[in-house]
């Protein structure tokens, strides 16, 4: 028998393994193991009893360089030193957010132990790649819904990255031919959908790079050590934003390393796992500076051109983008069918949507955008996304194949506009498609926050609105998607007393630079029809005659106005301030059965029921955040009833309890059963277009009062209340009354409807005085 030791000793520095095995074999002999604790740069031994023969040695250990040394010929006592090598693969990404890859975190742990938020957050953030940087993803997609990095500057603006690193310590050799490299993506939580739906993962990080985890792949590649060398980069996106069957908005990318001396073949040995989360997206509200119009060519050119100007006076002027959907070819819209993309059907509707007449670019799209903490350090980047509702009209063809950065039909070889992105989170859902779902009933407060019990609540980006009842409901995917961003808190209000039902016909926030407090730099413009009563009664004495709804042209040859009334689905509306104070026959019927009612009736209604209605809302949001009522400026507006709701009222829903039944749906609040929905019945004022320093608003029609000393030789009565109110507000926006009556009033909307906008990130760092605002993973803390 011979002593016979073993003497290792693990190269110095530092690196996490420690534990290796040593095994002697010879035919005819017992074999000989034992596991031994290591440590850097010192020599540690073992003496083994054996008898004399041919011997073979063994050693391995998770991220050792394995030793098989054969024919070892054992006659006595002898010592077999080797100085060990160590070599390791981690996985690195960009776990504090500041553009540059991380140290590997811990050995077979996921790092972060948690998503985090905060200046102390954890976790790669990755971009949700939804524009077409490169314009060489398919017409109608964008760059995360193909295989494929599309160009450098998709790298740049649309994908992340991580790297697989190599590490040896100690003598340089060659990694052992058996060693095999294993990446995974893998969900976060389980009532989430399979991760490879939700990112995508490429073999580099240069253009043109393939997918190799993600939906059109597998959840799990097989890297060679050759083709990671020393290190290699591989590029990330997102494919969609959280929301529905991806709640959390995570995922987890493992790299599993299988050494099989260790563990066997194809059994993983040692993991770093990396916990990523996609980039949220942001609704824009009106605090943000607009650099960007968009309207639809739908035969409004005067109106267009009327828009343009104001658009061209405003501080910093805005550029107008025009939208073709009369001339777009029909494009079909695609969405992630299992590992496929397919193109969606919404039930009932015509694929693809034929190129038509749809002015409601509001509708179509929601103003939002997206950020990262991008690829360089300290260097951020920012996306505008739109957020397209789940409608189905054919102005979804302009957003898929101009908006997303093709040439423009109406202005050939001149690029359009700014690369943006677009989200359909209801693309392929089972959804019904309502007008609830338009972007006109999506809306976005300025910064606001709630004070109760003596606790501050803020809410620093804003709070989505939105009406989702009883007639009126949201989809659900799109509600999952806003609830899931768990930035803007959303809000839900009763829209069920309109018969379009979106917010934007009711109210509207407006900038106010005057106050200290950054969450109340703002006014609520509410839409009144107690207000436009008031204002008629005030100057009824002196002006009864006075026409409303009717357009006034000066006549320069007989010095006085000539009258043309307006008129609501071929019905002229025109009236006088008497008429609608008055008791007789108003010229609408009545959409229950088509009877005649008078204009008492309908005063009555609007001042006892819509007001009401109206005031609920306000104090929904007064229970939301911090809203007193010299926040609120009251807008004239009336309404009148547009449709009727079948069905049996209630006591409660009584717009007078002293007055018996239900006064043919007259004294029942609107938007309940044996109501009405309504419309505007002037101008809505309130449903404009907030700019810079200028407010683009709908001509209401009130009254014209005939007033000589007046440079037009007239106001309009409900014009001039408004723009007294906003000016008003020290330093605050100009009012542009333009007449969008015959392009979107009559058809139920006005120009909030018919426009939409880009809109530059807003600063929190300079609203709120410090530097951890400048960016939302910093700035929010859940």
């Amino acid at each position: 028998m011979a002593n016979y030791t073993v003497q290792l000793t693990a190269p110095a520095g530092n690196y996490p393994f420690d534990q290796v095995r040593v095994s002697l074999t010879c035919d005819a002999q017992p074999q000989q193991t034992q596991d031994l604790t290591l440590t850097p740069s010192m020599a540690v031994s073992h003496v083994f009893d054996i008898a004399n023969g041919t011997w073979r040695l063994k050693i391995s250990g998770i991220g050792f360089v394995p030793v098989d040394e054969q024919n070892i010929v054992v006659n006595g006592d002898a010592t077999n030193a080797k100085n060990l090598t160590v070599i390791y693969y981690t996985l690195h990404t960009d776990r504090d957010r500041d553009g540059v890859l991380d140290a590997a975190g811990t050995l077979n742990q996921l790092s972060p132990r948690t998503i985090t938020f905060g200046t102390a957050g954890r976790g790669a953030i990755i971009p949700v790649n939804c524009n077409r940087d490169g314009n060489n993803a398919v017409v109608g997609r964008t760059d995360n819904q193909d295989q494929q990095v599309n160009g450098n500057s998709d790298l740049v603006t649309g994908v992340a990255r991580f790297e697989i690193r190599r590490t040896i310590v100690g003598p340089v050799v060659v990694v052992p031919a058996g060693w095999e490299l294993r990446l995974w993506l893998d969900k976060a939580i389980n009532t989430d959908a399979a991760a490879q739906r939700h990112f995508r993962i490429f073999d580099g990080d240069a253009n043109n790079s393939l997918e190799i985890i993600g939906p059109e792949t597998a959840d799990e590649a097989n890297i060679t050590t050759a083709s990671v060398g020393a290190a290699k980069a591989y590029g990330i996106e997102a494919v969609r934003f959280a929301g529905q069957n991806f709640t959390s908005g995570q995922g987890i990318v493992s790299l599993f390393v299988i050494q099989p001396e260790v563990t066997g073949a194809n059994n993983p040995t040692y993991m770093y796992g990396e916990r990523i989360v996609a980039a949220r997206w942001i609704g824009n509200h009106h605090r943000q500076t607009v650099s960007r119009l968009y309207v639809a060519d739908a035969g409004n050119a005067q109106f267009r051109t009327d828009l343009g100007n104001a658009a061209a006076a405003d501080n910093p002027a805005i550029a107008v983008t025009t939208g073709a959907p009369r001339i777009t070819p029909a494009t079909n819209v695609t969405f992630l069918n299992g590992n496929a993309w397919a193109n969606y059907a919404p039930i009932g509707e015509t694929v693809p949507e034929p190129a038509g007449d749809d002015r409601w670019m509001r509708d179509t799209i929601v103003s939002g955008l997206s950020s990262w903490p991008g690829n360089v350090l300290n260097t951020p980047q920012t996306a505008d996304v739109f957020m397209k509702t789940h409608r189905w009209r054919s102005l979804q063809n302009w957003v898929f194949r101009i908006l997303l950065d093709l040439p423009d039909p109406l202005n050939p070889g001149v690029p359009p506009h700014p690369k943006v992105g677009v989200w359909y989170p209801a693309a392929g859902s089972a959804d019904a498609i309502t007008s609830a779902n338009s972007g006109g009933n999506i809306a976005v407060t300025p910064p606001v926050q709630k004070t109760a019990n003596g606790i501050v609540t803020p809410y620093r980006y804003g709070r989505i609105y939105y009406g989702h009842n009883r007639y009126h409901r949201v989809d659900a995917s799109s509600r999952d998607f806003m609830a899931a961003q768990n930035m803007q808190t959303p809000i839900i209000l009763d829209t069920d007393w309109l018969l379009v039902g979106h917010v934007d016909e009711m109210m509207t926030f407006v900038p106010d630079n005057n106050p200290g407090n950054a969450f109340k730099k703002w006014k609520l413009l509410v839409a009144s029809p107690a207000e436009a009563y008031r204002l008629m009664t005030a100057a009824q004495g002196a002006h009864g005659a006075a026409n409303v709804l009717n357009r006034a042209a000066w006549d320069n040859v007989n010095n006085r106005f000539d009258y043309t009334s307006l008129q609501i689905n071929g019905t002229n509306v025109g009236a006088t301030i008497n008429a609608l104070l008055g008791n007789g026959q108003a010229p609408l019927t009545n959409p229950r059965d088509h009877s005649n009612y008078t204009y008492k009736q309908l005063r009555d209604w609007n001042i006892g029921g819509v007001e009401t209605v109206i005031a609920r809302n306000v104090t929904l949001l007064k229970n939301a955040f911090d809203l007193v009522d010299t926040d609120i400026i009251k807008v004239p507006v009336i309404f009148f009833p547009e449709s009727f709701n079948p069905g049996d009222f209630t006591f409660a829903d009584k717009v007078s309890g002293w007055t018996i039944g239900r006064d043919n749906g007259f004294n029942v609040y609107p938007g309940k059963q044996g109501g009405f929905q309504c419309g505007a019945l002037t101008g809505d004022m309130p449903n404009m277009f907030v700019g810079n320093d200028r407010l683009m608003i709908p001509k209401p029609f009130g009254p014209w009062i005939e007033d000589n000393t007046n440079p037009n030789h007239g106001y309009d009565l409900f014009e001039r209340d408004l723009t007294q109110k906003i000016a008003a507000i020290v330093n605050g926006p100009t009012c542009d009354f333009i007449d969008d009556w015959d392009d979107y009033h009559v058809a139920l909307g006005e120009i909030h409807c018919g426009t939409n906008e880009l809109r530059a990130p807003y600063n929190g760092q300079a609203a709120f005085g410090n530097a951890r605002y400048a960016n939302w993973w910093t700035a929010v803390d859940a």
